[in-house]
């Protein structure tokens, strides 16, 4: 991945220079990990699920003009969806769809196609990985906003170590610096300043998780420990509230 980030940094920086940042939004440092590990892998298309303002659709179309996507957003009278539908409209290879990601991506994914979860979050965002991960069918699933700290960081680390992350110390110290615009913006991450060096034990941006198949994985076993967790919760939730 950090090969091939070296090897099209400068192409991206190109592709994405006049792509605005919406707050909240997916930073330009996340894309070219998607964009690198993507490099690598054979795909098809991307199933995009919480497309909100149209941050992360607006820089898959530029960086991917030659693939499908697909992007699906499930509140379709939140005032975002004006803005997003406006800054998509030039992109004929990208279709809009309404509707809940936990039902409509297992319904359309095709063998090969990348997925890009923004929405569900947290537990819920995991288990819809792994559900689509135990069809044999994507190339790669990247769930946003895995930071460090996160409950769906914890479990991902605990269980499935081999999950690449966009907030990994090299990469940042390479490629913070495409960010400069998303950090003066977005004040609830970490000013760009900081850089998001290692020695911060906060997480770099909102950063992108990278779940690949493996034959070796049990994904059955996965979503049980997965249930155990959110069970877990709830249980010190209600103890939380009696005491």
């Amino acid at each position: 991945m950090l090969t091939q980030a070296a090897e099209s940094v400068d192409e991206f920086a190109r592709l994405v220079a006049n792509v605005p940042y919406e707050l909240k939004g997916v930073w330009f440092s996340e894309m070219l990990f998607v964009r690198a590990i993507l490099a690598r892998l054979a795909w098809t298309r991307i199933l995009e699920s919480g497309r909100a303002r149209g941050q992360s659709t607006h820089l898959l179309a530029v960086c991917f003009p030659d693939r499908e996507i697909i992007s699906i957003e499930k509140d379709s009278g939140s005032p975002d969806v004006r803005v997003a539908v406006a800054r998509l409209a030039p992109f004929a290879h990208v279709k809009l769809m309404f509707g809940d990601a936990m039902q409509c991506l297992p319904e359309l994914m095709q063998r090969g196609d990348a997925v890009v979860i923004d929405g569900p979050k947290g537990l819920r965002a995991i288990r819809l990985a792994l559900q689509l991960l135990r069809t044999g069918k994507p190339s790669a699933v990247f769930l946003h906003d895995c930071g460090r700290g996160t409950e769906e960081r914890g479990f991902l680390e605990r269980h499935m170590p081999e999950v690449l992350y966009s907030d990994a110390a090299e990469f940042v110290d390479r490629y913070a610096f495409l960010d400069a615009g998303c950090a003066d913006k977005d004040t609830a991450m970490i000013p760009a300043r900081d850089h998001g060096r290692a020695a911060s034990a906060r997480s770099y941006g909102p950063t992108f998780a990278c779940l690949t198949p493996d034959a070796r994985a049990n994904y059955g076993r996965l979503l049980l420990q997965l249930m155990l967790c959110a069970v877990a919760r709830r249980i010190g939730n209600l103890r939380h509230r009696w005491v």
